[in-house]
């Protein structure tokens, strides 16, 4: 009897929510540098701490996209995450603006509604970093009304999951940043988050251009802190998917 409850147990006990880790830019591709601090490096150290962190919770099975100071081209990133049939997709940057004063996390979603122009030459930029010229794949429908009408739904839900993500990472932030009058929770044309089938959020860790925001993010402490607000902002989005 004890055996079958086990058994029983085991059947039905929730899977592990798979989440890729994708640090930005890399190798040749620096992303922004300011006083000799690259974002690629920041990103990098900021998503192999989230992935310590996911590691030790068996809640979620975590794959790291980039290990190292190594190229990596945004469609394989994609792929990567397609092929581990992952559940989430997070992406790591950190931000720069020639306003020296901006600063602060953003959270970035696919874009659904017409975006800002501000939002518009960020994700230019963050796509041509990584040397992508080429026409992104076309991912809609190709079978008649039924199937579009199902494509429409399947995109529409993902955004919404993905918004909701967004909503538990912002909240996880400490109340300091989340009282800032800018805006945290935007939408953008990222090639990774348009081309990823599944819940997606691209998180600017700060302003790499903004002198406070360079300090903190190269301090291992506060690297560290950034991925335990992250891992917090998951393990909360799970938990209340799963109510």
């Amino acid at each position: 009897m004890f055996q079958t409850l086990l058994l029983l147990f085991a059947c039905h006990a929730p899977a592990a929510v798979k989440v890729a880790i994708d640090p930005g830019h890399g190798g040749s591709d620096r992303g922004a540098v300011y006083a000799h601090v690259e974002e690629s490096l920041v990103a990098l150290q900021v998503s192999k701490y989230l992935y310590e962190k996911l590691k030790r919770d068996k809640n979620f099975k975590a794959y790291l996209l980039r290990k190292s100071d190594k190229d990596l081209a945004l469609e394989d990133r994609v792929h990567r995450s397609e092929k581990l049939n992952v559940d989430i997709f997070i992406s790591i940057h950190a931000n720069a603006n020639p306003n020296k004063k901006i600063h602060g996390a953003e959270f970035y979603i696919q874009n659904q509604m017409p975006i800002e122009e501000e939002s518009l030459f960020l994700a230019n930029r963050e796509n041509d970093h990584h040397h992508h010229h080429k026409k992104a794949p076309s991912k809609e429908a190709s079978g008649g009304p039924v199937e579009s009408i199902l494509f429409d739904l399947a995109k529409t839900q993902k955004i919404l999951k993905s918004y909701e993500l967004s909503r538990h990472l912002r909240k996880s932030w400490p109340l300091g940043e989340r009282k800032r009058k800018r805006y945290m929770i935007r939408q953008g044309p990222f090639y990774v988050l348009s081309q990823t089938e599944k819940p997606a959020v691209l998180v600017e860790v700060g302003y790499l251009s903004h002198s406070k925001d360079r300090q903190k993010l190269t301090d291992k402490k506060y690297q560290k802190k950034v991925a335990q607000q992250i891992y917090r902002g998951l393990l909360s989005y799970v938990k209340n998917m799963d109510k």
